[in-house]
């Protein structure tokens, strides 16, 4: 009887050893999360994160904590995070300008966009449109681009800082359309190169829907392309730069990060609580006002080979342009 109950003790020892790993797994997440998006707020990446934040929780059953960490084009916050506990308890709201042609147009990269961090999903997709000011008298991308041929380094255009997408769709614009010769403007934001070119200071801007289609619908400025595979469901009447013969496809994706090394199986749980998040039907419509697709189907393997392809498109525009930063 002594030694069955030796074995017995020792059989549940066993099992209780055995169960601790997915009972420790399944209690994941077991405080609140942080997610840093590495952007003032108000601007087209905050907007979304706290859009997506709030459902994200829910899915989770934890608190979602946004904290903003700006500064050098994002990538003040991605290196914090970079650097961060590898738990799934603190995560990034990357765009491409902090998790890729941030650190690709650094003279010493402070993270490598890829390998950098452990990738979670795909949350969203935006395109880049270019908007010009009403009073330089163009209605269409082909117009745009004979002006700037027969008038060389007059037309000035504005973005939203160096090396991020807007300024380097600009450049892959002027390679495309055969070396255009225009001046570009760089800005902190895409707020005050937007009011001048509603002064009438830049002949154009480039950057996403969310900042600029108010104001286009309003008239104070007109889109008149967009750097998309198809037309946009928001303004269908504008256009794609394909349409007009030049290959331009550029896009914001936004996306979720963690630190390099946290579990798989941690990736894999907080994947599941976004794919279900951007499933939705109301995140769907939240999205539609800021002309945003949402992925649906996006976790850790996408995510890693999406940002790949998004790295290798991006860095010979980088070398071209001699775009590099102390």
């Amino acid at each position: 009887m002594r030694k069955r109950q030796i074995l017995a003790g020792a059989g549940a020892a066993a099992l209780a050893m055995r169960l601790r790993p997915a009972l420790a797994q399944s209690s994941f997440p077991n405080a609140p999360i942080r997610l840093v998006v590495p952007f003032p707020p108000a601007g087209t990446t905050d907007i979304f994160a706290r859009i997506f934040a709030e459902r994200f929780g829910r899915e989770l059953g934890q608190g979602i904590v946004v904290e903003n960490r700006g500064g050098a084009g994002g990538l003040i916050g991605g290196a914090e995070v970079a650097r961060a506990r590898p738990d799934g308890h603190t995560l990034i709201f990357h765009s491409p300008t902090s998790g890729v042609t941030g650190p690709l147009t650094r003279r010493v990269p402070p993270y490598d966009p890829v390998t950098g961090f452990a990738h979670v999903a795909i949350l969203g997709i935006t395109p880049i449109v270019l908007a010009v000011s009403p009073r330089l008298g163009v209605r269409t991308l082909t117009e745009l681009v004979a002006m700037i041929r027969a008038k060389p380094g007059e037309l000035s255009y504005g973005s939203s800082g160096i090396g991020g997408g807007p300024h380097l769709s600009a450049e892959l614009l002027r390679v495309r359309a055969g070396g255009l010769d225009m001046v570009h403007v760089p800005y902190r934001g895409a707020a005050p190169a937007i009011q001048d070119v509603l002064a009438g200071n830049l002949s154009f801007m480039v950057d996403t829907f969310t900042p600029l289609l108010p104001m286009h619908r309003d008239g104070q400025l007109r889109i008149i392309s967009v750097f998309g595979t198809e037309r946009a469901a928001v303004a269908p009447d504008i256009p794609t730069a394909r349409e007009e013969g030049l290959d331009l496809v550029t896009r914001i994706a936004n996306y979720l990060s963690a630190p390099p090394g946290t579990p798989a199986d941690r990736l894999e749980r907080l994947g599941a609580a976004a794919r279900a998040v951007m499933s939705s039907p109301e995140m769907r419509r939240e999205l539609e006002g800021i002309a945003y697709v949402p992925i649906t189907d996006s976790g850790p393997e996408h995510a890693r080979r999406f940002i790949a392809e998004e790295a290798a498109l991006w860095a010979p525009v980088i070398r071209a342009a001699n775009i590099e930063i102390e």
